[in-house]
């Protein structure tokens, strides 16, 4: 099983990094993945959550329990023993946690936890690398979605390592289609990135200028600093925290193709429209959410599988996928690596049939 679950998941790897690292993973066995040390590993007989934290704030006990304001002002519950909790309440701590998933963080199932006081040969962080911002929800009214920090290119190729941003005005009732996209990488008989692309009728997606791209896409990958590359092992590790981005369709296409030399292949998404405009909803909603202090992890909590914890949001509860094989101990490979995921959601009547291959010939093509 363990070896299955590391020849099958999801990767969001650049395509310089791909076969030492798959050819790692393809030769894993559980006894080599111990002697390695991969902590955050999900073994059988680690009941985990999904979502690993590190996080810094103050411990409050109250009637609901405990509780942790953090630095940056936002407030989670503890999932703590009165006793411990007590020896900390109005201390500044450090807290290692697990959250249940992506879209349920309200709740913290504390692993560590530690009084914190900065110190003054305390190693700053490099900075995130340009590439990826955080989404931000600026408006949510009448309607409308304002969104901020969307990536865009005023050329049809996009400049390397040279980036441009801008606000979105969504309109979800105006959502045309939604489509599943692979990003194969090789060998592409294993891996492979995902993320959702959104289509509109006219007037459905506009940007500040008053432009209306052809599409806008949702990608979630790790967010990695200056200095750091990625790769499947290390993204088992608490190695990379973890960004929900947005950019245009055709910003993300043109890169992929010029600048990494890769192809993008499309599946459409098969909802109601009023699922899609519920879909589109809950992506930028969750995209918005700060993470800060959650981590990638190579399994669960990756682009793929948070893909499928969004469909759940709008799928009757007859067709949500199932995520977990045993409950919070063996993640479902069919819910966490895009070429069985597709297989899985075709059978299941969620995607339909390959739309076309993009690249560098249809890089044009138009998205329904």
């Amino acid at each position: 099983m363990l070896k299955t679950l590391f020849l099958t998941a999801a990767f969001a790897v650049p395509a310089a990094a791909q076969t030492q690292d798959f050819s790692a993973l393809q030769n894993f066995d559980a006894s080599q993945i111990q002697e390695v040390q991969l902590p955050d590993l999900q073994l059988p007989s680690d009941k985990s959550w999904g979502v690993n934290y590190i996080l810094k704030g103050v411990v409050s006990v109250t009637e609901a329990g405990p509780l942790l304001n953090t630095i940056d002002g936002r407030l989670f519950r503890l999932d703590l023993s009165a006793r411990k909790a007590a020896k900390f309440d109005g201390k500044t701590v450090l807290v290692e946690a697990q959250a249940k998933q992506a879209d349920d963080l309200a709740l913290l199932k504390v692993a560590e936890i530690s009084e914190y006081e900065p110190k003054a040969s305390e190693v700053v962080p490099a900075p995130y690398q340009p590439r990826r911002r955080t989404a931000t929800l600026l408006e949510n009214k009448d309607g409308r979605l304002v969104m901020g920090n969307v990536r865009m290119s005023s050329s049809k190729v996009p400049a390397v390592d040279s980036y441009e941003w801008t606000t979105m005005t969504i309109k979800p009732e105006l959502i045309k289609n939604i489509y599943f996209i692979k990003k194969p990488f090789k060998p592409e008989i294993v891996a492979a990135h995902s993320f959702f692309v959104f289509t509109f009728e006219k007037g459905g997606l506009t940007d500040a200028n008053g432009h209306e791209p052809m599409a806008l896409a949702l990608s979630i990958e790790g967010k990695t600093r200056v200095g750091q590359s990625f790769s499947p092992l290390t993204g088992l590790k608490r190695s990379f925290g973890i960004n929900w981005s947005l950019s245009t369709w055709e910003e993300y296409a043109a890169r992929t193709i010029h600048e990494e030399k890769g192809h993008l292949v499309p599946y459409p998404v098969r909802l109601s429209h009023a699922e899609k405009a519920a879909l589109l909803r809950e992506s930028m909603l969750q995209a918005a959410v700060d993470r800060e202090g959650e981590f990638y992890h190579t399994i669960k909590n990756n682009c793929t599988n948070n893909l499928l914890i969004l469909l759940n949001r709008v799928l009757p509860e007859g067709r949500r996928i199932k995520l977990w094989t045993i409950p919070y101990m063996v993640y479902n490979v069919k819910a966490t690596m895009p070429l069985m995921v597709i297989t899985n959601l075709q059978k299941k009547g969620i995607l339909g049939s390959e739309f076309t291959d993009i690249n560098a010939a249809t890089l044009n093509t138009v998205l329904p």
